[in-house]
């Protein structure tokens, strides 16, 4: 179980890497944006339940529903806006959004495992689940993105020649596939998120059930079309520290009825374009039956 929160935000980086306020990565295609005045503020929460099923010794099975709040709070102003541009801004409209969202599934397969490597390796689904609320523009405040990707995944970890430390590097990458999607001024179109590639690395230490760890993930996405990519194309490098306190290091020495842990985790951005600047809490907890 995991529980993720996003505490409200009002910035963004732009297409050139620099922080402008939020309503600018919105309004990112329109030549007016720099005449509202006001302020758009997001924030949201995410309760994830996720259970692992191994198929056989080496293949697993995983599927991850999500619970979604995600509120937005606006108070642009236009004052010479015409109706076209007024329905733009009314699409932005302080608006409070609820429910389940995108359930993703995993297929993992154990590449090799030793006494100092293992890796995994599979393929991700996402499903179009999530459907409370409308799907506007290219960051819409509705839970749930209306369409689906199919992606490949690559985990390495090495564990050094010093009890309970680990480091690890992860691939990921997704095909989003086409779905359908409002734009701001409210006709229905065909929608292609952009293509997505992930990249994470990370050093742990684990000793005596306590934990600690960091992670510096970098993610690049292609230009989305809706209905036609105008260079927001997308990347972001955050970092992210985690500590948490379980029984899994003991499994070292003996077996264990319920191996669990818990962590506290938060992530900053460093730097990006065409994408909210945003920090993140995390809570999770995980339990082996």
């Amino acid at each position: 179980m995991r529980f993720q929160y996003t505490p409200a935000y009002n910035r963004a980086f732009n297409g050139y890497g620099q922080e402008v306020p939020l309503q600018q990565l919105m309004l990112w295609d329109r030549e007016w944006r720099d005449s509202v005045e006001g302020e758009l503020q997001r924030q949201e929460q995410r309760l994830e339940f996720s259970m692992a099923y191994g198929l056989t010794e080496i293949w697993m099975i995983e599927a991850t529903v999500p619970l979604v709040q995600r509120k937005q709070t606006s108070s642009l102003n236009f004052t010479s806006a015409t109706s076209s541009q007024q329905i733009v801004l009314d699409s932005l409209a302080s608006e409070t959004q609820s429910g389940p969202g995108d359930i993703s599934v995993q297929i993992a397969k154990d590449l090799s495992v030793t006494t100092r490597w293992y890796n995994r390796g599979g393929f991700t689904f996402r499903l179009p689940t999530g459907n409370s609320g409308t799907p506007r523009g290219i960051a819409p405040n509705a839970i749930g993105e209306g369409h689906s990707s199919v992606g490949a995944f690559f985990h390495f970890n090495w564990f050094p020649l010093s009890h309970g430390v680990r480091n690890g590097i992860r691939l990921a990458a997704s095909n989003e596939l086409v779905g359908k999607r409002e734009t701001l001024e409210g006709e229905e179109v065909y929608y292609s998120a952009g293509h997505r590639a992930d990249i994470f690395y990370n050093w742990s230490i684990e000793r005596q059930n306590i934990f600690a760890g960091t992670e510096f993930h970098y993610f690049q996405q292609s230009e989305s079309k809706l209905p036609l990519g105008k260079s927001n194309a997308t990347f972001l490098k955050e970092i992210s520290f985690e500590f948490g306190y379980g029984n899994l290091s003991e499994l070292e020495q003996k077996s264990l009825s319920i191996p669990w842990q818990v962590r506290l985790g938060y992530t900053r951005p460093i730097a990006g374009q065409n994408t909210p600047v945003a920090n993140r809490l995390e809570l999770s907890s995980t339990f082996y039956f």
